[in-house]
């Protein structure tokens, strides 16, 4: 039987979730992973203010037609009042989603300096005061992202204190405010979890690798593993892990001709949800990791961050540096 495990009462099937990225896990990108076995997709962080303010690029950054699901829309914001009239703008649309997740994780100065994201681990009365409130006012299972701590690792405080507090989930990511995204993933932090808490949990961070993968697993336990920045332009990454945990002897190596596939399927989805102008600036960034694993990444790295302008380039620039490595 294919791994799975329960959220409440919504049922994950299969070990890898797609975190949630700024900037890059949009509606495409989810459905595009959807197609590789992710067992949850979350949105960009979204804004408890961009919603109050009815912020059009908020709104769509929330979108979904279900082909996601099950989705988690992941709200931040500073303050309780303000994250629950996020909350009841979410609740009175006619947006689709499952899980309700709380970022208390996101490191970034423009984030925390306002009382965002990790800022939340400084206080943990504070943040069990406004946690409570979203649980008991939220319709649907509330989730939370969380890192080791703000300074110091308290995670195992952190953990019990939210579960306390009603949440269903925790993504936890195995470092500290103060480190950011540097150095090495503390999975080790987490080794006595599932003694300390009774919700699932899942473990994130530097999972770039099948091997890293199933590191995280052994040390930690964790019900789920969440593929994030080591995903990107690498899909069967999670095609992979879901295999090796469902005991399938199927673990493939990328392939220049798949991955070109895989690109362009990735790119129609894309175009289609917000044009190909916004598209290609997007791309920019995203195509070249499709072949990171290839001798040739740098050139068309070099070639598609510098000189495409439209589909057409990308697609010129990958038959013709492609076709010449082969």
């Amino acid at each position: 039987m294919a791994y799975q495990f329960k959220i409440k009462d919504i049922t994950i099937k299969g070990k890898v979730i797609l975190a949630p990225m700024a900037g890059i896990t949009s509606f495409s990108y989810r459905k595009f992973f959807k197609n590789f076995g992710v067992g949850l997709t979350f949105s960009e962080m979204i804004s408890d203010c961009g919603l109050i303010y009815n912020n059009k690029k908020t709104l769509d950054m929330c979108y979904s037609d279900g082909s996601d699901a099950p989705l988690a829309i992941q709200l931040f914001g500073g303050s309780k009042e303000s994250l629950l009239k996020g909350l009841e703008i979410l609740e009175n649309s006619n947006l689709r989603y499952d899980i309700l997740d709380l970022n208390l994780a996101c490191p970034v100065p423009k984030v925390t300096k306002n009382n965002g994201g990790s800022s939340w681990l400084k206080d943990l009365d504070t943040m069990e005061d406004a946690v409570s409130a979203l649980v008991k006012a939220s319709k649907k299972p509330v989730t939370a992202k969380i890192r080791l701590g703000w300074e110091e690792n308290n995670v195992e405080n952190i953990a019990k204190t939210l579960e306390r507090a009603g949440v269903s989930f925790l993504s936890i990511h195995c470092r500290t405010k103060k480190e950011g995204y540097t150095g090495e993933a503390h999975y080790e932090a987490l080794a006595n979890m599932k003694n300390i808490i009774s919700i699932p949990f899942g473990v994130s961070g530097n999972i770039f690798s099948l091997e890293d993968a199933i590191k995280a697993d052994k040390i930690t336990h964790a019900d789920a593993i969440l593929v994030a920045r080591g995903g990107i332009g690498n899909p069967l990454l999670v095609k992979n892990i879901n295999n090796y945990f469902d005991g399938i002897d199927d673990i493939k190596t990328p392939n220049i001709e798949d991955q070109t596939r895989y690109l362009f399927e990735y790119v129609d989805l894309l175009v289609k949800e917000i044009g190909e102008k916004r598209a290609v600036s997007v791309l920019k960034g995203i195509a070249p990791k499709f072949y990171s694993h290839f001798s040739f990444a740098k050139n068309i790295r070099r070639e598609i961050t510098g000189n495409i302008n439209s589909i057409e380039d990308l697609k010129n620039i990958v038959a013709t540096i492609t076709k010449n490595n082969v």
